[in-house]
Formats: structure tokens, sequence, C-alpha cells
């Protein structure tokens, strides 16, 4: 069966595109962010979005827009580190196989309960997978507990059977299935659940006032209130939509911190203020649908491709863009640059362009993009660069954000569109995007040995087996171009000098138990 993603789950790949916008920065101006932080105070983060709902079915699992609320509510059962790749508890003790990946063993923290007082065991966290399985959850992260055979083997001990082998299934819960709701908000349906949230996290919600801010309370029953976490007393969440407007807000004093995937953003808080980005897998791209005329065709694929310029975007707008070369950055130790994607080509771009005209299929098409002025700009770039070919024509549709992600993610109805994305680890993401049946493939590609490298990546623990399955993932891509890659991906807080205590899981999360002010 294949899964089709509701709409706010694309709503995180395309946040650069409208304007969405580790460790500490260090520079002129700059808090020390070595210093323990203060008991107390408040805190305002600001986010581009409010959230449709707070329970862990609905929420995006993005920096950019839910997930620091989740960390707030809920805290993760475990988290990847995107500077190493590994994984490492957090509510969860372990997470262990010792047959290859058939079985896994998760044993949670003892003592730890939500914070109406029931406790965070094994049970919870099969009631809360299994209702992600359940198609009247509508989940966004169903297809990660799809398949998933559930027994608890002990109060805190829980067996995981993936329905193949997978020596890579903590990465899943770490990104996909961290946050664990308590059953006993649960049963009282969604109206209850999705507003009125019960977590075991650093913090309870206190008020929300939808469109406009949250307002987070200090829990008192928080697992690690003996060592004086959480830091802070009181977490204010509030919206700013425009990237430039949260940076310039922080910058004068008027919030503290943001998430910020921004280059040219994340490059002005090093000067000025305080950043903890990461490089991150995915990047900034220009997908086409291999379903339907005209890039069934893997001429015009490759000809566009070797018709841009991906520094030449860099230095001619400014944005701050770090060229990509595949959906590896360069700082990833998957990153093969013998497997790249082509470099560009105008001789070779143009005569593609004519092969295809003689071929009676002159290369003609619209790439959809958000409707908002960075991404506007982007296109535009593409198209007048592109104009300087004969043969090709290319037209830019710009979309409100809720069409642009049902038309793109929902219904897969386009040519070419940009697309986004963070990713800490790249399981799941790469096999649900680039396996052949995977949940998350917008472009309809389908070729077997991409669809081999993947399967290999989660049967074969050793370092140099994966890296070898992302190479030849990379030289299929690079091969094929169901994705053009044209910017590297970074994301993270961005704060003031009043904050300390910044620390960062998965794609950019601030940790929101030891964040703090500084005494």
């Amino acid at each position: 069966m294949r899964f089709r993603p509701a709409i706010l789950l694309a709503t995180a790949m395309t946040c650069l595109l409208t304007a969405c916008g580790g460790g500490g920065g260090s520079g002129p101006g700059k808090g020390d962010d070595t210093a323990p932080p203060r008991a107390g105070g408040a805190l305002t983060m600001l986010s581009i979005a409010d959230a449709r709902g707070l329970d862990p079915f609905g929420a995006t699992y993005n920096a950019l827009l839910d997930e620091p609320r989740m960390a707030a509510l809920y805290d993760p059962l475990f988290t990847v580190d995107a500077a190493t790749g590994e994984v490492h508890p957090h509510l969860g003790q372990s997470l262990s196989t010792a047959d290859g990946g058939a079985t896994w063993t998760l044993t949670l923290r003892p003592d730890v309960r939500f914070s109406d007082g029931t406790p965070l065991d094994a049970e919870a966290v099969r009631v809360n997978w299994d209702m992600h399985v359940r198609p009247e959850t509508a989940s966004l992260h169903r297809a990660a507990a799809t398949g998933l055979r559930l027994e608890v083997t002990g109060p805190l001990t829980l067996r995981v059977t993936p329905p193949t082998r997978n020596v890579l299934l903590d990465r899943t819960i770490a990104t996909e299935l961290t946050y664990i709701a308590a059953p006993s908000v649960l049963a009282k349906g969604p109206e209850e659940y999705r507003t009125h949230p019960v977590g075991a996290g650093p913090f309870t919600l206190s008020s929300w006032t939808r469109g406009s801010r949250m307002e987070f309370a200090k829990n008192p029953t928080y697992w690690q209130h003996d060592k004086g976490l959480p830091h802070l007393d009181k977490l204010t969440v509030a919206i700013a939509t425009d990237v430039t407007q949260a940076y310039n807000t922080v910058r004068a004093g008027g919030a503290h911190l943001f998430v910020s995937a921004d280059p040219s953003s994340l490059d002005k808080a090093e000067k000025e203020l305080n950043v903890a980005a990461v490089p991150t897998g995915g990047g900034q791209s220009l997908a086409f649908n291999l379903t339907r005329a005209p890039f069934d065709d893997p001429r015009a694929r490759r000809a566009v491709a070797l018709a841009l310029d991906p520094r030449e975007l860099a230095d001619t707008l400014g944005t701050g863009f770090r060229p990509a070369k595949s959906v590896f950055p360069r700082t990833s130790p998957f990153h093969d640059p013998a497997a790249a994607q082509p470099t560009p080509n105008k001789a070779e771009a143009q005569r593609l362009f004519d092969e295809l005209a003689t071929a009676g299929r002159p290369l003609s098409f619209t790439a959809l993009v958000p409707q908002n002025p960075q991404a506007l700009r982007i296109a535009e770039f593409f198209q007048s660069r592109l104009a300087a070919f004969d043969n090709v024509t290319m037209r830019t549709q710009g979309l409100e954000i809720g069409t642009f992600v049902t038309t793109i993610r929902v219904n897969h109805d386009f040519q070419a569109a940009m697309d986004q994305s963070w990713q800490a680890d790249p399981e799941p993401a790469m096999y649900q995007a680039f396996r052949s049946a995977g949940p998350l493939n917008i472009t309809g590609w389908k070729n077997p040995q991409a669809d081999q490298a993947l399967d290999t990546s989660r049967t074969d623990s050793a370092p140099q087996a994966r890296k070898q399955a992302y190479t030849d993932l990379q030289r299929a891509l690079a091969s094929d171009l169901p994705v053009w890659v044209f910017a590297e991906s970074r994301i993270g807080p961005v704060w003031d000098k009043r904050v300390t205590g910044v620390g960062t899981y998965n794609a950019g999360v601030p940790f929101l138990d030891r964040i703090g002010l500084r005494p």
C-alpha cells in the first residue's frame, strides 16, 4: 500500500522557499554560550507558523515548524547527532539489536511520568506507535510505524520487529517516532489531545492564542527536576512569518531565539548574534516528475541540469547559498565527489535541447514554486538563464503554500517543482524519497540500482558498506537526475547574547530542557 503524506508533512520541505527562512558561535558582541544558565526567567522563541495541533501525529517534525514545540511538551525518546550521525538516548535508556536488525529492544528510563502523573512506560510507547498506523489518526508519520510488530516484554521494555531486517531502525525511531503522548489524553480523542497535550517534556501548555503565540510553563514534575531542569520558568513561542522580521526582532532584543534555514540570515548571525547551524542532507532542489512529459525523457532532465550553474545562482542573487553537488553536503561522510551530479556544460545542454526538438519534443515546461519573493527570484533566475538557449521554454507558476504542498506532495500534479529538505541522517528520509515504492517519492523515479543500494543500507551495519550503498545511490541519482540539487541545506537556532545553554538534536532542533538565560 502506498501512503500519501498529508499536507503539513511537506510544509517543512518548502519553508526555505517561503521565506522561513551544533554548537554556539563566537564573535563581536556575542555572549559566552558556555556560561551556566541561571534558574528561572522567561524566553521568547519565534516560529514561522502556528501549529495545526500539538499532538505527535499531526505535527511536522522540523525545527522550523512544530518540532521545538514537541521538544517542549514531550521530550524525545532518542535523538540523532547531525554532526556525528550517532543516535543518543534521552527519555529512552537504550535501543539495540542483537540479530542484525531483525528485532530491536527499546528500554525506557525508570520513573518518568507524564505531566498528569501517569507513567511513561512501554505500553505508552506501544499505544502511540499503534495510533500512528491507524488511518483515522491521519498521522504524518504513519509510514515510519507501518509494519512494526510491537511486544511489551516488561514495564519499561518493548520488542520491535520491523517488516524486514533494518539495522538503521534506530534512526527512524529517533526522527519519526520519538515523541510520546500520555495514553490518558489519547483516550479522550483528537479534539482533546490536539489542543490539550499531555507529555513528559520540560514544559506544559498554559495558553494558545491561535495565529499569535503559545505560552508554556515549567513542568514541576519533569523527570530531570532534581538537576534543576528546565532552567526557564516560562517559554513563549510567538509567530513571525518573515525571516527578516524574525532576525531583526531577535537582534533588537524583542525575542531571544528563532530557528533559521535561510543562508543569508545564518551568515549574518555568525557575525552579529549566535548561531548553531548544522549542514544536513537533502538540500534545495528542482524536482522533476518522471511520470509525465517532458521530464519522462532523461535528456530533458540532463539538459536543464547542464544549462544551470549553482555557483552562478549563489553569486548573482547573493543569497548565501552553498552550491550543491549531490543530496549529501560536502561535509557528510557519505558524500562522494566521484559520484556528483554533472557540472554545468552549456554546449552539451544546447546539443540536448536541439536533439529533443529534432525528435519533435522541444522542451517546454512549467516549474511550480511557492508564491514568495525568494522562490520567485530563484525561478526567475533559472528562467532567464534557460532563455539564453534555443529550443527550451520555462514558465514559472507561483502557488499559495497550501495549494503548492497539496499539488506537489499529495497530487503529484507537476512537471517541475522546487523542493527542500533537512536530514540529520539519510535514514529514513532518503529511503522514503528515492526508493521506487517510497511513500515520499514525489518524482515517480524507479531505479533498481537505487533500490538495491537503499536496501543494502538497511541490512549491512558496517560503516564502509553503508558508505558504498550511498555512493551507489548518488551514482544512480547523478545518472537519472530525478532531482537536481542546487544548494546545500543548513539549519539551526539563532539567539542573542542573553541566552546560554543552547544545544541541538536531529536537524537543528534546540533542546529546551537545558536552554536558559545568562546570569
